[in-house]
């Protein structure tokens, strides 16, 4: 239960020895290829970077992609969660099957380009006829073409323009014309003006001062109606090609897990890929560089050994950041997503989902207590992990909730929650049952067999103080064994037994009244935690400094009063969804609200409580011994979406 510890690998080959490493390094899933420039200086050798197809590959796998999402978009159905189908690891290296499914993905992308550029004409078609609408009323071709002499002007003008003024206007400054009012909207005027040429400017110009625009219908044939009614034409039309264009593509749905496989055999193809452009040469050696788990270096090097490869290893060095890799068994791996939501523990820190593990399933469980929620949790939880078998975080999440279910369960047992409390409300309304005649036990469970939430909330508030205080010395303890690991033992008790004494002191000073143990840890702290500083009267100032940060520990013990938040939340909501539903007395009231409101109930603070329940172990428990920012260690290893492969002889 540890960050494991890493060595640093070179790996030499021939060049036509290459995929056949990388093939044995991708089957062995334990080794990270790193850029080979990181070991140029220590290898002393004329590399050069290596080429691959990479860029083809990654056009391939964006081919696939696409035409997965014109399926989608296309109706055909992709489930949420879909159990993985068991493959032969040949399946994934068969590339003429991969080659059929790619040449598949290229027509459903040609159909589904020719659907997109049909759908910007229909959208292109639409904005004109809607910009036809106004001009409707004009029964005159706006392609509209006379004698040379006589020419017609379509334009817009503001909606406050009159129209009588306009025709007085243009009487008076340009004689040889005529001005029409085609419709009037709260936005424009849309107007026609008929006129000679020779008068043409200074209609323009009377115009203008009244912000008169052209309008401008070039390519347009016919009047505005029949514009609209060819633009409509067109659109039906263009409906008509994608909905076939649909059908073209829905007809694939038959070849949906193929091409599910062929994302699979693309992406193991592209890890390969740049696996190689990991490496350098010089024509015809090969170098590659990376990192590999100490404990399975044996086993590399019986891999290896029917291979013309030679390869070396050592310990990190100084400046360099191996990745982290947490070790751990396997039935503790599912809290692993609660501590990667936060940062992976450095490469020199220490591993904390042992640490958390037990902490992290009882604040749940506190927070969430209820008997009847976590069956549910721990029943769903099951479900999807028989059904779907999901993976990586999802995976995690599901194992993890089958622990948070039974958290929940022992907690609301010992708290009297189940749905609330809703054994006593249906006994009292439907069945006329008062809460004394109930079985003793079932009394003695609801009112709780340590406590109730309802009726004792101080007791839920002196032992959420409790707890924290426990996790924070915890977490103290921790700090001493990291600061003794390190090589200094007095930095760690330094730290942590100066304040021991003086939170000791404060409560021997409440309860009986003495202030010498107060004293005494208001002068080591103030003696000690300026240590570091220079100069003694710096030390002595830092010291006495520190004495503020009585305030932040206060305010850690304080949040943990959140654990009291939470279950009342969910209690008093419990509580509330069940008095509403038996207000009326009657079954068919009270069942639909009983259900969707537990519903709502679970579904609100399920979520609160999980990250509260996280924020409790980031902020307040890490803060006392955890480094952040491990580098996640990523193996070159066949990573499938879709698929799981069977190991072949």
């Amino acid at each position: 239960m540890a960050i494991v510890k890493m060595r640093r690998l070179y790996l030499l080959t021939l060049r036509q020895e290459q995929d056949r490493l990388l093939e044995v390094l991708m089957q062995l899933g334990c080794v990270e290829l790193r850029p080979f420039q990181e070991a140029e200086e220590a290898l002393q050798l004329p590399l050069s970077a290596e080429r691959s197809a990479l860029q083809q590959v990654r056009g391939e796998q964006q081919a696939l992609a696409q035409a997965m999402e014109h399926l989608k978009q296309c109706g055909v159905r992709f489930p949420l969660l879909q159990k993985r189908r068991a493959v032969k690891a040949s399946v994934l290296q068969d590339q003429g099957r991969l080659r059929k499914m790619l040449s598949g993905a290229a027509e459903i992308n040609r159909y589904g380009r020719e659907m997109e550029a049909e759908r910007r004409e229909i959208a292109r078609l639409q904005e004109q006829a809607a910009a036809m609408e106004p001009w409707l009323a004009c029964a005159v071709p706006l392609d509209f073409e006379t004698a040379a002499p006589v020419q017609l002007l379509f334009g817009t003008l503001p909606a406050k323009a009159e129209a009588e003024a306009l025709t007085k206007l243009l009487e008076r400054e340009a004689p040889q014309s005529a001005f029409f009012l085609i419709s009037r909207t709260r936005q424009r005027c849309c107007v026609a003006v008929l006129l000679h040429r020779d008068c043409r400017q200074a209609a323009e110009q009377a115009l203008q001062a009244y912000g008169f625009r052209m309008a401008s219908f070039s390519g347009l044939r016919g009047t505005a109606a029949e514009v609209k009614a060819a633009a409509e034409r067109e659109i039906a039309a263009l409906e008509e090609k994608i909905a076939r264009r649909k059908e073209q593509i829905a007809a694939f749905a038959s070849r949906r897990q193929e091409l599910e496989l062929a994302l699979d055999q693309v992406g193991r193809k592209l890890l390969l890929e740049e696996a190689r452009e990991q490496g350098g040469g010089d024509g015809t050696l090969v170098v590659l560089c990376g990192w590999i788990p100490a404990p399975q270096e044996a086993q590399l090097a019986q891999a290896l050994s029917g291979l013309a490869c030679a390869f070396q290893t050592r310990p990190p060095v100084s400046g360099e950041v191996p990745p982290t890799l947490l070790k751990n068994p396997k039935w503790m791996e599912p809290i692993n997503v609660v501590t990667e939501m936060y940062s992976l523990p450095a490469y020199g820190g220490i591993d904390p989902n042992p640490l958390i593990f037990w902490f992290y399933l009882f604040f749940f469980g506190f927070m969430f207590a209820d008997v009847a929620y976590g069956l549910i949790l721990l029943a769903v939880s099951w479900a999807v992990i028989r059904l779907w078998d999901p993976r990586g975080a999802v995976g995690q999440l599901m194992h993890l909730g089958i622990y948070l279910g039974i958290s929940t369960c022992l907690c609301g047992f010992l708290t009297g929650g189940f749905f609330g409390n809703a054994i006593e409300v249906i006994a009292a309304t439907f069945f006329a049952v008062p809460f004394e005649a109930l079985p003793l036990w079932l009394q003695r469970f609801s009112s709780g067999i340590v406590f109730n939430p309802l009726t004792a909330p101080m007791a839920v508030l002196y032992t959420t103080l409790i707890i924290g205080v426990i996790q924070l010395l915890f977490g103290q303890l921790v700090h001493i064994y990291m600061k003794a690991r390190d090589g200094h033992p007095l930095d760690g008790l330094l730290d942590t037994v100066p304040w021991w004494l003086f939170f000791a002191g404060i409560a021997l000073w409440i309860f009986d009244g003495g202030a010498a143990l107060l004293l005494l840890g208001t002068a080591a702290l103030i003696a000690t935690q300026g240590r570091k500083k220079r100069g003694v009267l710096a030390k002595l100032a830092g010291g006495a400094a520190s004495l503020y940060n009585v305030t932040n520990w206060l305010s850690d013990v304080l949040s943990y009063s959140r654990l009291m938040a939470l279950m009342l939340a969910t209690s008093v909501i419990a509580t509330v969804i069940n008095t509403l539903g038996a207000l009326p007395g009657s079954w068919i009231a009270f069942v639909p609200v009983f259900l969707i409101g537990h519903l709502f109930n679970i579904a609100v603070n399920l979520i609160g409580t999980y990250v509260h329940a996280a924020r409790l172990q980031y902020l307040e428990f890490y803060g006392k011994f955890y480094r952040e920012g491990g580098v996640p260690f990523r193996p070159l290893a066949c990573r499938t979406s879709y698929t799981d492969i069977i190991k072949e002889e």
